[in-house]
């Protein structure tokens, strides 16, 4: 009986400390593709891209002319790919 009735206390704890870990977890808002804030951040915050050219670059109609506007004005072939990937891809 006693075996019985701690079994069910376990279970019932951890049922509630499985819950309040779910419930207690902040919501992860990560950085999705097509998001012309993400390219801008991290252009300009990253890499230091003058804001202008960074929203002319992140305002692009395709992924080609948004790495153009980039590397037309020497920005690091792989930061203009990492930012135009994150306002196209």
């Amino acid at each position: 009986m006693f075996g019985k009735a701690l079994a069910a206390a376990v279970l019932a704890a951890g049922a509630i400390t499985a819950s309040a870990a779910t419930a207690s977890a902040a919501p992860v808002s990560p950085v999705k593709a097509d998001d012309f804030g993400a390219c801008m951040d991290y252009a300009v915050g990253e890499y230091d891209v003058e804001p202008w050219l960074a929203h002319d670059a992140c305002d692009a109609a395709t992924f080609e002319d948004c790495y153009w506007v980039l590397r037309r004005a020497y920005v690091p072939a792989q930061v203009a790919a990492t930012a135009c990937r994150l306002s196209f891809d």
